[in-house]
C-alpha cells in the first residue's frame, strides 16, 4: 500500500499543474501569434500609410517651402550682398584703418628710432666719463681710508697700548694690592671674629635661634 501510495503521489501533483499551465501557455502562444500578425498585417501597413500620406508629403512641403527658398535667398541675396559689403566697404574701411595706423605709428617709431640712437651715443659719451669718476672715487675713498688709518687709527692704538693699557694694568694692580687686600684682611680678622663673638655671647645667654 506504502509503495502505491509512493508511485500515485506524482501523478496527482502533475495533472493540477498540466491543467493549469497548458492553458496559459496556449494563450500565451495565441497572444503572440495575434501580436505578430497584428504587426506584420496591420501596423507596418497603417506606418507605411503614414509616412507615404503624412510624414513624405510634410517634409517635401517643408523642403519645397523652407529650405529651398532659404537657400536661394542665400545664394542669390546674401551671398552676393555680402560679397559687395565685403569688396566695397570692410575690405577699404580695413585699409582705411590699416593706412591710418601706420600713419600714426611711423612718426613714433622713427621718434623712437631716433631717441634710441640719442641714447646710445649719449651713453657712450658719458659711459668714460662715469667710468672715471668711479675710479676717481674708489681712488679717494681707498686714500681716505689710508689718511685715516694713520692719523687716527694708529695714534689712537699706540696711546691705547702705550698709555690707556698701562694705567689700567696699574689702577687694577692698586685696587688688587689695596682695596681688596684691605678687604679681604678686615673680613678675616675683623668681621669673622667679631661674628663669632657675637654667636658665642647669644649662645651664652640663650639667644641662639639656630636649630643643634
Amino acid at each position: 500500500m506504502r509503495r502505491t501510495d509512493v508511485n500515485e503521489a506524482p501523478g496527482c501533483i502533475t495533472v493540477p499543474i498540466m491543467i493549469i499551465v497548458v492553458p496559459i501557455r496556449l494563450l500565451w502562444e495565441l497572444v503572440a501569434l495575434i501580436g505578430r500578425l497584428v504587426g506584420r498585417y496591420v501596423l507596418r501597413p497603417i506606418g507605411w500609410l503614414v509616412y507615404q500620406v503624412v510624414i513624405r508629403p510634410v517634409a517635401w512641403l517643408f523642403r519645397v517651402l523652407v529650405i529651398l527658398p532659404l537657400r536661394w535667398v542665400a545664394e542669390t541675396i546674401l551671398v552676393p550682398l555680402g560679397r559687395l559689403v565685403y569688396r566695397y566697404l570692410l575690405r577699404p574701411v580695413g585699409r582705411a584703418l590699416v593706412w591710418c595706423l601706420a600713419m600714426l605709428l611711423v612718426p613714433f617709431a622713427y621718434a623712437a628710432h631716433w631717441i634710441g640712437r640719442g641714447l646710445a651715443a649719449l651713453w657712450r659719451a658719458v659711459w668714460p666719463l662715469l667710468a672715471a669718476l668711479g675710479r676717481a672715487i674708489a681712488y679717494f675713498w681707498r686714500l681716505a681710508g689710508i689718511v685715516l688709518f694713520h692719523l687716527l687709527v694708529r695714534p689712537v692704538r699706540w696711546i691705547w697700548r702705550t698709555f690707556v693699557l698701562p694705567i689700567l694694568r696699574v689702577v687694577a694692580w692698586v685696587w688688587r694690592v689695596t682695596v681688596l687686600t684691605a678687604a679681604r684682611w678686615v673680613r678675616v680678622n675683623v668681621l669673622k671674629p667679631a661674628g663669632a663673638a657675637v654667636r658665642s655671647v647669644f649662645r651664652a645667654l640663650g639667644l641662639d635661634t639656630r636649630r643643634p
